[in-house]
């Protein structure tokens, strides 16, 4: 069954210690050692031959306008979140030529709104594993609509991360094994 590896916003914002989240984001991503398993996770995809394609987050000022913004969507947009430096991907886990970059998702889901479900239908991939940002919103998000697409969706539970490790704990241990077909661990994806 042909798998892809999809990577949700890798983003500066996140993952760099210049960006706007990391002062929330760095206590669950150092105990995970989360840039270091996303690069390897991202390797041995590479190496296996498994599509690796990117599930970015716009912008906050391309968010367009929702008529019920949640409070995060308030957030984003107050504090510029995702704007220039912070907006891009992290140079130690950017795409390479020929690797798909979905169109920018506006809400949780890399699926919601953009083009990556069309991609991954047109090379035939069923099964995908889901690294990245955040652990309880796009994680969570991008797994249940995965789900509901017809894919078997793993995540990489030492590959994602939220901004408390509370957060992360009640998405790994209670919200996700219920959602989706398997958690693993990068070690346990790698060998």
């Amino acid at each position: 069954m042909p798998s892809a590896l999809v990577v949700v916003d890798p983003l500066n914002d996140f993952v760099s210690r210049r960006g706007k989240g990391w002062p929330l984001l760095r206590e669950v991503a150092g105990e995970m050692g989360l840039v270091g398993n996303l690069r390897a996770a991202i390797e041995t995809a590479r190496a296996r031959g498994m599509p690796v394609v990117f599930a970015p987050h716009s912008r906050a000022g391309k968010c367009g306008v929702h008529k019920h913004p949640t409070p995060n969507q308030d957030l984003m947009r107050s504090s510029r979140f995702f704007d220039g430096f912070g907006g891009r991907v992290h140079p130690e886990l950017a795409p390479v030529d020929g690797e798909f970059v979905a169109a920018p998702h506006h809400v949780s889901s890399g699926f919601g709104g953009t083009d990556l479900h069309a991609h991954m239908q047109s090379v035939g991939v069923d099964h995908i594993v889901i690294c990245g940002l955040l652990t309880n919103t796009c994680i969570e998000s991008t797994a249940r609509q995965g789900v509901d697409l017809g894919y078997r969706v793993r995540v990489l539970t030492d590959a994602v991360a939220a901004w408390t490790p509370a957060d992360h704990d009640a998405a790994v241990r209670s919200s996700l094994p219920l959602v989706v077909h398997e958690l693993t661990t990068t070690a346990e994806f790698t060998s």
